[in-house]
């Protein structure tokens, strides 16, 4: 009986037909469903990464805002202008490295200073500009700041943020990160 069955069965494996792989549906279905899922999540990744890069000029203009108002504390002036914050030997004992963008100083007196970033390629890397200031109140003893972020993506290579008009209104076409 064993051998009987056995019999049977491999003839029925022999006469079975095969369906092996997928139809020509199946395939462009598939790849009609991979062609709408990229569309939909491409944009969302691209912007991702343009933020990611964006959080440098953040950080650095932030970091020259505090230097600075650091620096104003031990020697009652801020950096004079001029000074790149890309420079080793910089007065404010901080060097601020990004791929993305290039910082620097302007306007430095005893009471107030503004620091801007200049996108290194704004267009190419879809990246918005930054821009802070720092003003030392002498009559109340404190310091105010302010960090700016262009409202639109740089539209020229090497384009320049525009400065805060004082720390609490950022120039045209920016807004206030505080």
């Amino acid at each position: 009986m064993k051998s009987q069955f056995q019999a049977k069965l491999i003839q029925a494996l022999a006469n079975k037909k095969s369906n092996k792989g997928f139809t020509l549906i199946e395939l462009l279905v598939v790849v009609i469903i991979i062609g709408v899922l990229a569309a939909v999540a491409l944009p969302n990744l691209l912007g991702q990464v343009g933020k990611a890069r964006e959080t440098e000029g953040k950080n650095g203009i932030g970091t020259i805002n505090r230097s600075q108002q650091a620096y104003h504390f031990e020697r009652q002036t801020f950096v004079p202008t001029g000074i790149t914050a890309m420079d080793a030997n910089n007065a404010l004992g901080v060097i601020v490295a990004s791929e993305y963008y290039t910082f620097s100083t302007e306007n430095g007196t005893a009471s107030e200073v503004n620091a801007i970033s200049t996108a290194v390629d704004g267009v190419a890397d879809g990246i918005r500009l930054y821009s802070g200031r720092v003003q030392f109140d002498a009559a109340a003893g404190n310091y105010t700041n302010i960090v700016c972020q262009s409202e639109q993506i740089a539209t020229a290579a090497e384009e320049a943020a525009a400065a805060p008009t004082d720390t609490s209104t950022c120039a045209a076409n920016y807004s206030s990160l505080q």
